[in-house]
């Protein structure tokens, strides 16, 4: 996901020293802020095709780039979920799991994400519906300097057009900080930081009534990246879920691995599973998707 390496300890000692701009003094900090003419740009603009799609949806940490200028990308896939709780067997199935995204200049693009859910509980009713449909903002904020991490904020709301089973029946607010640093070619460490009201309609995080209680959801998420091959890549990532302002707050910590095949620069595959670590988590999970850009 990140596109520099690392700079000796010792120069990248002296470019902090020397201010945040001080390894790109013609750039403008936050990469943004040229794309809205509160920075004069330098230099012609990136072209996204030179690099392969990465899309969002694979790990829970999503990307440090936008989709670049003019273009539209889809994603989309399949996830299964299993829990067994005090004897209580729980599945449940999402689909189509959909974010579009589109560029609206280099480092700005807007995005849309929806999802259906089916699931199924022993001795209880099964219940089925869509998800709140999610808006968001993301921006390009950081180029890799040194300690200084490639990075991107999203800035998104809830809009309450799903299902009974699902809908917060309000509009909702959430950010997530998303940054990452290329350690040697091929090999990545990223993570990101969140908050998101009423954990942004996720069906496996809300309460039985979603309407009726107000609470906060933060996140914490780790991960390595790896190429495998010129057409593949894989991934390793622990993330966290941390509720306030339930009566039994949310404990939520999960591992998972995943892996990407490239058919083209344009079309991705992937596959991930993953296991739960704490009584609030999902036990069992496996996904398959992609995504495409044009």
């Amino acid at each position: 996901m990140i596109r520099r390496s690392l700079l000796s300890p010792l120069l990248c000692g002296l470019l902090l020293l020397a201010g945040p701009n001080g390894a790109s003094a013609d750039e403008p900090f936050l990469r943004f802020l040229d794309d809205i003419g509160l920075a004069e740009r330098h230099g012609p603009e990136r072209d996204p095709y030179e690099e392969r799609i990465e899309t969002e949806r694979h790990d829970f940490t999503q990307s440090t780039v936008t989709v670049g200028r003019g273009v539209f990308q889809i994603e989309g896939g399949y996830t299964f979920f299993y829990k067994d709780h005090e004897d209580e067997i729980e599945t449940s199935h999402s689909l189509p799991e959909m974010l579009l995204r589109y560029g609206v200049s280099e480092d700005i693009e807007v995005r849309m994400k929806t999802d259906y859910i089916w699931r199924f509980v022993d001795e209880a009713d099964n219940v089925d519906g869509a998800e709140d449909l999610q808006l968001a903002v993301k921006l390009g904020m950081t180029e890799q300097e040194c300690l200084i991490p490639e990075s991107a904020l999203e800035l998104g709301i809830t809009v309450p057009t799903g299902g009974s089973a699902w809908t917060t029946e309000r509009v909702q607010f959430g950010l997530d900080y998303i940054y990452g640093w290329e350690l040697t070619e091929g090999l990545t460490l990223y993570g990101s930081t969140g908050m998101f009201e009423n954990a942004a309609g996720d069906f496996g995080l809300l309460p039985e009534e979603p309407a009726a209680d107000r609470f906060v959801v933060m996140s914490q998420s780790a991960a390595v990246g790896v190429d495998l091959s010129p057409s593949s890549t894989m991934y390793l990532e622990y993330y966290g879920l941390f509720s306030s302002g339930l009566d039994d707050n949310l404990s939520v910590g999960i591992f998972n691995i995943g892996v990407d095949f490239y058919a083209t620069d344009n079309l991705v595959f992937d596959i991930r599973s993953g296991v739960g670590l704490t009584d609030d988590s999902d036990d069992f999970f496996f996904g398959v998707g992609g995504g495409y850009r044009f």
